[in-house]
């Protein structure tokens, strides 16, 4: 196979990863709560842009690569620790009208109170990715397998 090989490896990786975006999604859509105590409702998702942030893109010369372009997506996945400063207070009080339904006067007089809690709690980490890591690496190694199968036909056909 020589060059096809790495070719039909290289497009099954690329095609695999696009596969990639449904499965982070839906451990996205799973996700536990981030409240140290496990309150609240699971999952990452409060607007939706979080979850409609999952890209994924070919690295060259060889690999592919999974990623959510967001801001947060580092404290989504990993965290963050009690202590250190203030969470941003207009950020806070959009997420209070959001998800907690409150009027824009009632979110910015909430959000400094959960901007406290959240500096002296923390947040937990999600773990989007590394709860996808085995279900990722199947559905690549299904697209390679596919894309060297294919290309084994056509070499012999």
């Amino acid at each position: 196979l020589g060059s096809n090989f790495a070719g039909a490896i290289q497009r099954g990786t690329v095609s695999g990863a696009a596969r990639c975006i449904t499965v982070v999604q839906r451990t996205t859509r799973e996700a536990r709560p981030s409240d140290p105590h496990g309150l609240g409702s699971g999952g990452a998702v409060n607007t939706g842009s979080y979850l409609g942030a999952w890209r994924s893109t070919a690295l060259v010369p060889t690999g592919a690569s999974v990623f959510n372009s967001k801001l947060h997506a580092a404290i989504v996945e990993l965290g963050r620790r009690a202590g250190g400063g203030f969470p941003p207070l207009d950020v806070i009080a959009r997420w209070a009208q959001r998800r907690l339904g409150l009027s824009l006067v009632e979110a910015k007089r909430a959000a400094w109170p959960i901007a406290r809690a959240i500096r002296n709690r923390g947040l937990l980490p999600r773990h989007v990715m590394r709860e996808s890591i085995q279900e990722m690496i199947d559905v690549v190694q299904e697209e390679q397998v596919r894309e060297l199968d294919a290309a084994l036909e056509s070499k012999a056909g």
